[in-house]
C-alpha cells in the first residue's frame, strides 16, 4: 500500500500523465501491485528553497510497507523526479516513511 506524496514548484506538461507515470515507477520499484499504489501531487507554485523561489523543488514523502533498498529507491525517485518535473536533484528532498502492516487497512480490512 504505498503513498507517494509530492509537492513541487515544478508543473507537469500533463498532470494525468505524470501521475500514471508515478504510479507505474513506484509499483515497479516496490514490486507492489499497481492497485495498492496512490499518488499526490500538489503543485506549488510559490514553494521556495533555501530562500530561493527560483530553485525547481520538490518535498516528497514515500510511505510504504517495507522498503528493501532505501539508498537506490532514493535515487531512482529523485533521478524520475529531475526527469519527469524539471526539479533540481539536488533539491529533491524525500522522507520514507515505513508503516506498520497492522496499522493499515484496505477496504475496512486490516492488513496486519
Amino acid at each position: 500500500m504505498p503513498f507517494l506524496t509530492i509537492h513541487s514548484n515544478c508543473k507537469p506538461e500533463n498532470t494525468e500523465i505524470f501521475l500514471q507515470d508515478a504510479a507505474q515507477f513506484v509499483a515497479s520499484e516496490l514490486h507492489k501491485p499497481i492497485s495498492y499504489v496512490i499518488v499526490t501531487f500538489d503543485y506549488q507554485p510559490q514553494m521556495i528553497f533555501g530562500g530561493n523561489q527560483d530553485i525547481n523543488s520538490a518535498l516528497v514523502e514515500m510511505k510504504s510497507i517495507g522498503f528493501a533498498d532505501k539508498k537506490t529507491l532514493a535515487k531512482n525517485l529523485t533521478d524520475f523526479l529531475a526527469k519527469t518535473l524539471n526539479a533540481d536533484a539536488d533539491y529533491v528532498n524525500i522522507h520514507f516513511i515505513d508503516m506498520p502492516a497492522k496499522d493499515l487497512s484496505i477496504g475496512g480490512n486490516l492488513l496486519g
